[in-house]
């Protein structure tokens, strides 16, 4: 199995040290971290990391997370964590071919064709 690729977005420095600290495994490797958005979105752009962590404060889902899924042609995940109410949020961007009317319901209901 090869390890996950993850990247940061963060807003408080101690979140980031928090959440560096955690991903310290040999399953995950670190691409790295910004807390400007303008130079995240490069990075990742440039890095193409699967899986992106953001710092998600009150307000909902982050414009950074939709603005991330909507450029990036690779599958790509998008996780956001809260510490203000302790809630991970996960985003993910899929995309399938669609050849038979019966694709779209094999996806809504979740399963194989």
């Amino acid at each position: 199995m090869r390890p996950r690729r993850v990247y940061l977005i963060w807003t408080h420095p101690l979140f980031h040290e928090a959440v560096r600290g955690l991903l310290n495994h040999p399953d995950i490797e670190w691409l790295g971290a910004a807390s400007d958005p303008a130079v995240a979105r490069k990075q990742i752009a440039d890095l193409r990391p699967d899986t992106v962590l953001i710092e998600e404060l009150e307000g909902g889902i982050p414009s950074e997370a939709l603005g991330i899924l909507e450029t990036c042609p690779w599958e790509l995940r998008v996780v956001g964590l809260s510490l203000a109410d302790n809630t991970l949020s996960v985003y993910h961007r899929e995309q399938r071919t669609v050849a038979q009317p019966e694709d779209l319901l094999h996806l809504i209901r979740n399963d194989e064709p």
